[in-house]
């Protein structure tokens, strides 16, 4: 290496005043040239498509930015402890709810509670007995069907009509299907002695099945004597009124 280099000097120094400036300017500009070739041109190029690429992705964010400064502000969620006493609720309401079905299965003795009035308690005259007609409180009609549960129906094809109807069950014959709740009510008027009305009102709360009271009008004109207006209802998976 050293011996190369010697021989270069001696070489450079063989040569004319006019070729050893042109060679001492000539490796230098060759130099820079090859640098800008092999580093500085790639270098810039590289700058520019990183500054160019970051021009864009600032104008993407600015986009972005706006779009979302555009939609609607998002309602907090709730809390916890909200979604636990929501939960408490809809449970309290599926309780009474199975409790209500389930009492529609407890028939009522409408002749013990009518009975009782006329001949099982002595002192009271039964004046009015006044039944209404049977209302639909509850139908599978009435329940809307899931918006999944709506699309699979109108996605399968209909059945072909039956020429022929099937006989109907005796369930829905007699007055109804057991799916759906009927309330019958009935309005009583009672005269009598006050104690023992009071008393045939504490039998009532006793009576075996599911008994509801609506109103209650006490009315005393001249003691001891006393005048129950009532209204009472049951429910049932029957049309049939049971006052018959």
């Amino acid at each position: 290496m050293y011996a190369k280099l010697l021989q270069l000097l001696q070489r450079l120094e063989s040569l004319s005043l006019r070729e050893q400036v042109m060679v001492l300017l000539g490796i230098p500009l060759a130099l820079l040239v090859a640098c800008e070739l092999l580093v500085f041109g790639p270098a810039r190029t590289t700058a520019a498509e990183a500054s160019k690429a970051a021009n864009q992705l600032e104008k993407d964010v600015k986009a972005l930015g706006a779009v979302l400064a555009a939609q609607p502000a998002v309602a907090a969620l709730p809390a916890a402890d909200q979604l636990l006493r929501q939960r408490d609720e809809l449970q309290a309401q599926i309780d009474a709810s199975r409790a209500i079905i389930a009492s529609v299965n407890q028939s009522v003795d409408w002749g013990t509670v009518v009975r009782a009035t006329v001949a099982g308690t002595p002192g009271l005259t039964l004046t009015q007995l006044k039944t209404m007609p049977a209302e639909v409180v509850f139908t599978p009609s009435m329940v809307k069907p899931a918006p999944a549960a709506r699309a699979a129906s109108a996605a399968k094809p209909a059945a072909p009509v039956a020429v022929a109807a099937a006989p109907a069950s005796p369930a829905a014959s007699a007055g109804g299907t057991a799916d759906t709740i009927y309330r019958h009510r009935a309005e009583m008027t009672i005269n009598g002695n006050f104690g023992t009305l009071l008393g045939y009102l504490q039998t009532l709360q006793r009576v075996p099945g599911d008994l509801h009271w609506t109103r209650l009008q006490l009315s005393v004109a001249g003691y001891p004597q006393a005048t129950a207006q009532l209204t009472l209802y049951t429910l049932s998976t029957r049309a049939e009124t049971p006052f018959n």
